[in-house]
Order: structure tokens, then sequence, then C-alpha cells
């Protein structure tokens, strides 16, 4: 068995054909298809059943596949390493944060983090979503810190604290639409945009976002700086993390609103996130610990 050979099984898997997988990693369909081969005869097991149109796993493929992927995120980090010690230098903590996540309480913590580790170097990307995730899945981050987006059986993750999500207009807008008691009407808001941010995943759908309206407008735009600045302006409206539009809200500049039938406000839970096969790093392994001992519920 070669890594070169599950990286070539674990492209099939992952894009579905023998041809795309050949594409993913550069190689060509033959060879793609001799690897599979080779790993099939070596073990004496059907990684794939071949009868439907695309190659589907068998029972062993899919425990094969799982190991499969640990095998290879453990190899990439010990060369990643090896690099890291032949340059003499430490390896940086790679952190990803949800743009929603990135607060008081998530900076305080990176602070006293950074604080009791003055050497240790960080490197910090943000996303969205499913994006948070898929950036652990990737091996593009150890630890993410982000919603309860994707995750399952594969991840282990520690509840850090809630944001507040609460639903807003500006004045002008709030003007035009037609309030039934307290609360907005939804076919008020079918002309009006719903201001989202756009999900970063390679499979990204609309299915992303949990709360939208059935039917209306929707405008996508990249961060919640710029869905912040659309919405003072009068281009839309939208769910924001309480902590982002604090000011806007004090001034005036945006206005709270309770939309009928619709999760108009609602606590979210934030969460420090990683694989549980990943080997982790001296450094995860620091951080994980510290945020543990200041957030006790582990799951």
């Amino acid at each position: 068995m070669k890594l070169d050979q599950l990286r070539a099984f674990i492209a099939v898997v992952e894009t579905g054909s023998f041809r795309s997988a050949a594409d993913a990693i550069h190689k060509t369909q033959p060879g793609i298809s001799a690897a599979v081969k080779t790993l099939e005869a070596q073990y004496g097991i059907l990684l794939f059943d071949r009868d439907s149109y695309r190659p589907t796993l068998t029972a062993e493929g899919h425990a094969f596949f799982q190991q499969s992927k640990k095998l290879i995120s453990q190899a990439q980090q010990l060369e990643n390493l090896g690099h890291d010690l032949a340059k003499g230098t430490e390896a940086p903590l790679h952190l990803c944060l949800s743009q929603m996540a990135v607060d008081d309480n998530s900076m305080m913590r990176i602070k006293a983090f950074q604080k009791q580790y003055p050497d240790t170097s960080l490197d910090i990307t943000t996303d969205h979503l499913y994006g948070v995730q898929e950036a652990l899945t990737k091996n593009q981050c150890e630890i993410a810190i982000g919603p309860r987006y994707g995750l399952d059986d594969r991840h282990a993750f520690i509840e850090l604290n809630k944001i507040t999500m609460v639903t807003v207009v500006s004045p002008e807008l709030l003007d035009t639409l037609s309030i039934n008691g307290n609360k907005v009407k939804q076919q008020s808001l079918y002309g009006i945009p719903q201001i989202l941010v756009t999900n970063t995943t390679a499979n990204s759908t609309e299915n992303g976002h949990r709360y939208i309206l059935p039917t209306g407008k929707r405008w996508y735009v990249n961060d919640f700086q710029t869905k912040k600045t659309m919405l003072m302006h009068g281009l839309g409206w939208a769910r924001m993390p309480k902590h982002i539009i604090q000011s806007e809200l004090e001034n005036g500049q945006l206005v709270p609103i309770d939309v009928e039938n619709f999760t108009s406000q609602n606590q979210l839970p934030i969460f420090m996130i990683r694989l549980r096969h990943q080997t982790q790093s001296y450094q995860a392994n620091l951080f994980w610990e510290m945020m543990k001992n200041l957030s006790p519920i582990e799951k």
C-alpha cells in the first residue's frame, strides 16, 4: 500500500468518478483505476460496486475510506512538520473562526492564550457556515470556532459561549412595512431582499441558511461588514449577530423587527471544534486544553 494509491482512492470517492479523480489530482484515468485495483488485490476486497452508473463504496470500501482519510491527514501533518523542522521554525497554530464568532469573547480567549504562550504564532482565517468545518476536513486549520453547522461523530467540540442573532432593517424601510400588532407581516418583506452571507463550501447550496423566508428576494454578499453597510443604506433586511451591529442599534441606524412565523431573534451557541482522528500539534493541544478549562462542557 502506497500513499499515492490511497490518494487516488480518496479522490474517486470525493469526486464521484474515476475521470474526475484523475483531473482533481492530476493523474491519468488509467493510473487512478490501476491504483484502486492494486489496493483491492492486495487485501482481497472490493472497494467499489461498479454495477451502478457511478462508483459506489461497498461496506468494506466505506470502512477503508474512513481509515484512509485519517492516514493521509496524519501523513500531511508529518510532512508539514518535517518542512518546518528543516527550516528551524516552529509551525504556527492554524485557527479558523466563523465570521459570526469574531466577538469580544473569542478575542479575549485568544489574547489570554497569547499572553500565556507568547512564543506561539497564530495563523487565523475566517469563514462562514459550513466553510468553517470544511477548513478542518481540508487540513487548512487544526481548530475551528463557530456554530454547530455540519458537526457529526467525526468532530469533538466544546461550547465556548452564545451570541445573539437579531433581525433588523433601516428606519426608512421600517416605515414601508405592514405591521400586525407588534409583528411584521412576512408578505411585506417579499419585495425586499433578504441579505445573506454566501455559503463558501465547495458544495454550496441555499440549504446552508437555516433562517430564510420561503418566498421573497435574496441577495448574497461575502462578509458581515458588507451586509451591515447594505442594511444601513436600506437595501434589504437580515438577521445579524448583535455584537456586530450594537452601535448601529444604539444610534438608531438599524432597528430590530419581529417577523410573523419567523425566528427573528435567538441565541446561537458557538463551539470550539476539531476532528477526532486528526493528530494535533503541540500548540493545538495547548490551545484546546486552555479553552477546555475555561469551558468545562465537552461533547
